[in-house]
């Protein structure tokens, strides 16, 4: 196993149990307890774990750095991305936000040689798609560094200059009451904007998203004309998608 794949099944680990062990490690990855030991230094180094006696645990912060976001949950922003990828036409503009679920959905976009006019905040996504058909404005801005997203008075007066066809974007929690949250307050700002600015809005979240809250509310259900995630929906959701004329794709 190469040191990247490592990594991957490492996180993962991590994401499912919120604590990992070193001699369990080793044996199954099938090095020595020493390089587990480095692998978790370097998360540790991260901001990712907090290594203790045998091993580490998982930080809880919803302020992880892009890098380690768009390894979570692979299986499901993939899905996710492939629904987006045959609902969008060609010849569309659309605002992306800088989530990794939403970047996913664009290397999608790419594969199938989509022609789209894009306006994004996402710096990932300017590297990754600079040599595709789709048309690429990136909105300007100051850099956080830890999510690769930019916001501030440029990315804010950018986006007022355009008029969508869509939103398409991304959170940290939906409730049940319809309430759309999100963890920084200056990539809040920027999904609202994008929302007000488009004709219709699509919110894609995967399962883990689902009946929960974080810091900073956007938006609400009342907003997003179509939701795509990676589940099927029971009756209690399907109610509440109804109420809100939300239709999933």
């Amino acid at each position: 196993m190469k040191p990247f794949e490592r990594r991957k099944s490492l996180l993962n680990h991590l994401y499912l149990n919120n604590v990992v062990y070193v001699n369990k490690l080793a044996s199954e990855f099938n090095v020595s307890e020493e390089t587990i030991r480095r692998d978790l230094e370097k998360l540790e180094k991260e901001g990712i774990v907090e290594r203790n006696y045998g091993g580490a645990k998982l930080i809880k912060t919803e302020e992880l750095p892009y890098s380690v976001r768009h390894t979570r949950n692979k299986d499901s922003k993939v899905i996710i991305a492939k629904k987006i990828d045959q609902f969008i036409q060609n010849d569309t503009s659309l605002f992306a936000d800088s989530s990794s679920t939403i970047n996913e959905a664009l290397k999608r976009f790419s594969i199938s040689n989509k022609r789209i006019h894009i306006i994004t905040n996402a710096v990932n996504a300017l590297y990754e798609l600079n040599q595709t058909s789709m048309e690429i404005n990136s909105t300007g801005g100051k850099l956080l560094k830890h999510s690769s997203a930019l916001v501030g008075p440029q990315t804010t007066e950018s986006i007022n200059k355009f008029h969508t066809d869509y939103a398409i974007l991304s959170c940290k929690a939906l409730s049940k009451d319809g309430i759309i949250t999100d963890s920084n307050e200056y990539e809040s700002h920027i999904k609202e904007l994008m929302i007000n600015k488009a004709k219709q809005v699509i919110l894609a979240i995967d399962a883990s998203k689902f009946d929960g809250n974080s810091l900073i509310s956007f938006g609400h259900l009342s907003n997003i004309d179509y939701i795509v995630t990676n589940i099927e929906f029971d009756d209690e959701w399907k109610s509440i998608l109804e109420n809100h004329s939300v239709k999933v794709i």
